[in-house]
Protein backbone atom coordinates (compact mmCIF):
# COMPACT_ATOMS: atom_id res chain seq x y z
CA UNK A 1 0.00 0.00 0.00
CA UNK A 2 2.29 2.75 -1.31
CA UNK A 3 -0.39 5.10 -2.67
CA UNK A 4 -0.24 8.25 -0.45
CA UNK A 5 -3.71 9.41 -1.54
CA UNK A 6 -5.22 6.08 -0.47
CA UNK A 7 -3.50 6.36 2.90
CA UNK A 8 -5.01 9.82 3.42
CA UNK A 9 -8.50 8.58 2.51
CA UNK A 10 -8.24 5.64 4.90
CA UNK A 11 -7.13 7.99 7.68
CA UNK A 12 -10.08 10.31 7.10
CA UNK A 13 -12.77 7.60 6.85
CA UNK A 14 -13.09 6.92 10.62
CA UNK A 15 -13.75 10.64 11.24
CA UNK A 16 -16.49 10.62 8.59
CA UNK A 17 -18.26 7.55 9.96
CA UNK A 18 -21.82 8.10 11.05
CA UNK A 19 -22.44 8.12 14.79
CA UNK A 20 -24.43 5.22 16.18
CA UNK A 21 -28.05 6.02 17.09
CA UNK A 22 -28.83 6.85 20.71
CA UNK A 23 -30.57 3.70 21.99
CA UNK A 24 -32.99 3.93 24.91
CA UNK A 25 -34.78 0.89 26.32
CA UNK A 26 -37.61 1.23 28.85
CA UNK A 27 -39.05 -1.25 31.34
CA UNK A 28 -40.64 -1.11 34.78
CA UNK A 29 -37.23 -0.65 36.45
CA UNK A 30 -36.34 2.44 34.44
CA UNK A 31 -34.23 3.18 31.37
CA UNK A 32 -31.22 1.56 29.76
CA UNK A 33 -29.50 4.51 28.09
CA UNK A 34 -26.05 6.04 27.60
CA UNK A 35 -24.70 8.38 30.27
CA UNK A 36 -23.62 10.96 27.69
CA UNK A 37 -24.26 11.86 24.05
CA UNK A 38 -22.99 14.52 21.67
CA UNK A 39 -24.96 17.71 21.15
CA UNK A 40 -26.66 18.30 17.81
CA UNK A 41 -29.28 16.57 15.71
CA UNK A 42 -29.51 13.06 17.15
CA UNK A 43 -31.06 9.86 15.85
CA UNK A 44 -33.01 8.28 18.74
CA UNK A 45 -34.09 4.63 18.86
CA UNK A 46 -36.63 3.96 21.62
CA UNK A 47 -37.89 0.51 22.60
CA UNK A 48 -40.35 -0.63 25.27
CA UNK A 49 -39.34 -4.00 26.73
CA UNK A 50 -41.59 -3.68 29.76
CA UNK A 51 -45.08 -4.94 30.51
CA UNK A 52 -46.74 -1.51 30.69
CA UNK A 53 -46.93 1.52 28.43
CA UNK A 54 -43.80 3.71 28.55
CA UNK A 55 -42.51 6.95 27.02
CA UNK A 56 -39.28 8.95 27.22
CA UNK A 57 -38.96 12.72 27.50
CA UNK A 58 -35.66 14.63 27.21
CA UNK A 59 -35.63 17.47 29.76
CA UNK A 60 -32.78 20.00 29.90
CA UNK A 61 -32.06 21.10 33.47
CA UNK A 62 -31.23 24.67 34.50
CA UNK A 63 -27.86 25.33 36.10
CA UNK A 64 -27.83 24.24 39.72
CA UNK A 65 -30.62 21.66 39.36
CA UNK A 66 -29.68 17.99 39.65
CA UNK A 67 -31.65 14.99 38.46
CA UNK A 68 -32.54 14.39 42.11
CA UNK A 69 -33.82 17.97 42.48
CA UNK A 70 -35.96 17.58 39.38
CA UNK A 71 -37.40 14.26 40.60
CA UNK A 72 -38.24 15.80 43.99
CA UNK A 73 -40.32 18.50 42.27
CA UNK A 74 -42.05 15.91 40.08
CA UNK A 75 -42.95 13.85 43.16
CA UNK A 76 -44.34 17.04 44.71
CA UNK A 77 -46.73 17.31 41.75
CA UNK A 78 -44.91 19.66 39.38
CA UNK A 79 -45.49 18.83 35.70
CA UNK A 80 -43.10 21.54 34.52
CA UNK A 81 -40.42 22.23 37.19
CA UNK A 82 -39.32 25.85 36.96
CA UNK A 83 -36.39 26.42 34.62
CA UNK A 84 -36.39 22.91 33.16
CA UNK A 85 -37.03 22.73 29.41
CA UNK A 86 -38.75 19.89 27.56
CA UNK A 87 -36.86 18.75 24.45
CA UNK A 88 -39.43 16.29 23.08
CA UNK A 89 -39.00 12.51 23.02
CA UNK A 90 -40.93 9.36 22.18
CA UNK A 91 -44.60 9.38 23.20
CA UNK A 92 -46.65 6.55 24.69
CA UNK A 93 -45.36 3.20 23.46
CA UNK A 94 -46.98 -0.18 24.08
CA UNK A 95 -44.95 -3.20 25.26
CA UNK A 96 -42.94 -4.71 22.43
CA UNK A 97 -43.18 -1.55 20.31
CA UNK A 98 -40.53 1.02 19.44
CA UNK A 99 -39.96 4.12 17.38
CA UNK A 100 -37.30 6.27 15.72
CA UNK A 101 -36.89 10.00 16.12
CA UNK A 102 -34.53 12.71 14.97
CA UNK A 103 -34.41 15.68 17.34
CA UNK A 104 -32.07 18.50 18.31
CA UNK A 105 -30.27 18.32 21.67
CA UNK A 106 -28.32 21.32 22.95
CA UNK A 107 -25.34 20.91 25.26
CA UNK A 108 -26.21 20.66 28.95
CA UNK A 109 -27.40 18.35 31.70
CA UNK A 110 -30.65 16.47 31.12
CA UNK A 111 -32.94 13.89 32.62
CA UNK A 112 -34.82 11.20 30.78
CA UNK A 113 -38.27 10.69 32.29
CA UNK A 114 -41.34 8.55 31.70
CA UNK A 115 -44.27 10.57 33.05
CA UNK A 116 -46.32 7.45 33.69
CA UNK A 117 -43.61 5.93 35.90
CA UNK A 118 -41.76 9.00 37.22
CA UNK A 119 -40.74 7.50 40.55
CA UNK A 120 -38.40 4.99 38.88
CA UNK A 121 -38.06 6.17 35.28
CA UNK A 122 -35.74 9.15 35.71
CA UNK A 123 -32.17 8.97 34.47
CA UNK A 124 -29.44 11.61 34.20
CA UNK A 125 -27.99 12.32 30.75
CA UNK A 126 -25.10 14.62 29.85
CA UNK A 127 -25.24 16.21 26.37
CA UNK A 128 -21.75 17.40 25.50
CA UNK A 129 -20.35 19.73 22.87
CA UNK A 130 -18.64 17.83 20.08
CA UNK A 131 -17.00 18.46 16.73
CA UNK A 132 -18.84 15.44 15.35
CA UNK A 133 -21.46 15.72 12.64
CA UNK A 134 -25.23 15.75 13.09
CA UNK A 135 -27.41 12.74 12.33
CA UNK A 136 -29.13 13.89 9.16
CA UNK A 137 -32.91 13.30 9.26
CA UNK A 138 -34.37 11.28 6.39
CA UNK A 139 -36.53 12.86 3.71
CA UNK A 140 -40.11 13.13 4.91
CA UNK A 141 -43.08 11.47 3.19
CA UNK A 142 -45.63 13.72 4.88
CA UNK A 143 -45.65 16.74 7.21
CA UNK A 144 -47.70 16.93 10.40
CA UNK A 145 -48.41 20.36 11.92
CA UNK A 146 -49.44 20.74 15.57
CA UNK A 147 -51.56 23.87 15.73
CA UNK A 148 -53.94 25.23 18.37
CA UNK A 149 -55.86 22.87 18.72
CA UNK A 150 -55.75 20.60 15.71
CA UNK A 151 -53.54 18.22 13.74
CA UNK A 152 -52.88 18.99 10.08
CA UNK A 153 -51.47 16.25 7.81
CA UNK A 154 -50.12 17.44 4.46
CA UNK A 155 -51.29 14.25 2.75
CA UNK A 156 -52.27 10.63 3.27
CA UNK A 157 -50.06 8.23 5.22
CA UNK A 158 -49.36 5.15 3.10
CA UNK A 159 -48.55 1.59 4.12
CA UNK A 160 -44.89 0.79 4.70
CA UNK A 161 -42.06 2.58 6.45
CA UNK A 162 -42.80 6.31 6.38
CA UNK A 163 -41.13 9.46 7.69
CA UNK A 164 -43.26 12.22 9.21
CA UNK A 165 -41.79 15.69 9.66
CA UNK A 166 -43.50 17.25 12.70
CA UNK A 167 -43.74 21.01 13.09
CA UNK A 168 -45.44 23.08 15.81
CA UNK A 169 -46.87 26.36 14.46
CA UNK A 170 -48.51 26.59 17.89
CA UNK A 171 -48.42 29.02 19.46
CA UNK A 172 -48.95 26.54 22.31
CA UNK A 173 -46.74 23.54 23.10
CA UNK A 174 -48.21 20.30 21.76
CA UNK A 175 -47.49 16.60 21.60
CA UNK A 176 -48.65 13.89 19.21
CA UNK A 177 -49.22 10.43 20.64
CA UNK A 178 -49.83 7.96 17.82
CA UNK A 179 -52.21 4.99 18.20
CA UNK A 180 -53.42 2.19 15.93
CA UNK A 181 -57.00 1.38 16.91
CA UNK A 182 -57.99 -2.16 17.79
CA UNK A 183 -61.14 -3.60 16.14
CA UNK A 184 -64.32 -2.15 17.59
CA UNK A 185 -62.59 0.92 19.09
CA UNK A 186 -62.66 4.57 18.09
CA UNK A 187 -60.96 7.86 18.97
CA UNK A 188 -63.38 8.50 21.84
CA UNK A 189 -62.28 5.23 23.45
CA UNK A 190 -58.67 6.40 23.31
CA UNK A 191 -59.61 9.66 25.03
CA UNK A 192 -61.45 7.83 27.82
CA UNK A 193 -58.64 5.33 28.33
CA UNK A 194 -56.02 8.06 28.47
CA UNK A 195 -57.83 9.77 31.34
CA UNK A 196 -57.72 6.64 33.51
CA UNK A 197 -55.12 6.64 36.27
CA UNK A 198 -51.96 4.80 35.18
CA UNK A 199 -53.68 3.94 31.88
CA UNK A 200 -55.43 1.01 33.54
CA UNK A 201 -57.97 -1.21 31.86
CA UNK A 202 -57.99 -2.83 28.46
CA UNK A 203 -56.33 -0.53 25.93
CA UNK A 204 -58.46 0.32 22.87
CA UNK A 205 -55.37 0.80 20.71
CA UNK A 206 -51.68 0.02 20.32
CA UNK A 207 -49.53 3.00 21.32
CA UNK A 208 -46.89 3.54 18.63
CA UNK A 209 -44.70 6.28 20.10
CA UNK A 210 -45.39 9.61 18.47
CA UNK A 211 -43.58 12.63 19.92
CA UNK A 212 -43.72 14.64 23.13
CA UNK A 213 -43.75 18.41 23.54
CA UNK A 214 -40.93 20.91 23.17
CA UNK A 215 -40.63 24.24 24.97
CA UNK A 216 -39.10 25.68 21.80
CA UNK A 217 -42.03 25.27 19.41
CA UNK A 218 -39.78 26.22 16.45
CA UNK A 219 -37.97 22.89 16.76
CA UNK A 220 -38.75 20.22 14.15
CA UNK A 221 -38.83 16.50 14.97
CA UNK A 222 -38.78 13.64 12.47
CA UNK A 223 -40.60 10.38 13.21
CA UNK A 224 -40.09 7.13 11.29
CA UNK A 225 -42.65 4.33 11.66
CA UNK A 226 -43.78 1.29 9.73
CA UNK A 227 -47.51 1.55 9.05
CA UNK A 228 -49.83 -1.35 8.29
CA UNK A 229 -53.39 -1.03 7.04
CA UNK A 230 -55.75 0.18 9.76
CA UNK A 231 -57.28 3.17 11.49
CA UNK A 232 -54.99 5.44 13.47
CA UNK A 233 -55.44 8.24 16.00
CA UNK A 234 -53.29 11.26 16.86
CA UNK A 235 -53.93 12.58 20.37
CA UNK A 236 -52.53 15.58 22.28
CA UNK A 237 -52.69 15.25 26.07
CA UNK A 238 -50.93 18.50 26.96
CA UNK A 239 -52.79 20.18 29.87
CA UNK A 240 -54.71 23.35 29.05
CA UNK A 241 -53.15 25.05 32.08
CA UNK A 242 -49.36 25.20 32.36
CA UNK A 243 -49.85 25.36 36.14
CA UNK A 244 -51.54 21.93 36.22
CA UNK A 245 -50.31 19.47 38.83
CA UNK A 246 -49.71 15.76 38.35
CA UNK A 247 -52.34 13.54 39.93
CA UNK A 248 -55.06 16.09 39.25
CA UNK A 249 -57.76 15.60 36.63
CA UNK A 250 -57.43 18.58 34.33
CA UNK A 251 -58.63 19.51 30.87
CA UNK A 252 -56.16 18.79 28.10
CA UNK A 253 -55.78 19.67 24.43
CA UNK A 254 -57.69 16.55 23.36
CA UNK A 255 -60.68 17.91 25.30
CA UNK A 256 -60.39 21.05 23.12
CA UNK A 257 -60.63 18.90 20.01
CA UNK A 258 -56.98 18.04 19.32
CA UNK A 259 -57.65 14.48 18.19
CA UNK A 260 -57.40 13.22 14.63
CA UNK A 261 -58.40 9.82 13.22
CA UNK A 262 -57.02 8.76 9.84
CA UNK A 263 -56.86 5.58 7.74
CA UNK A 264 -53.86 3.80 6.26
CA UNK A 265 -55.03 1.75 3.27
Amino acid sequence: MNNPCLLIILAILPMCAFAAPVRIVANEQGFEAPAKVSAGMRHILFENRGHAVHAVMFVKLPKGMSAGDYLAQVKAGELLPKGALDYSGAGLTSPGEGTELWLQLDAGEYVLICWHHPRVSVRALSVQQSKGSDDAPPKEDVTLKLSDFRFELSGPVRKGTRVIRIETPGPSMHEADLFRLLPGSDAADVRRWYKQDELEGKAPAIALGGILDNHDVARVVWLRKTFIAGRYVLHCAMPMSMDAKSGEHQANHADAGMVLAFDVD
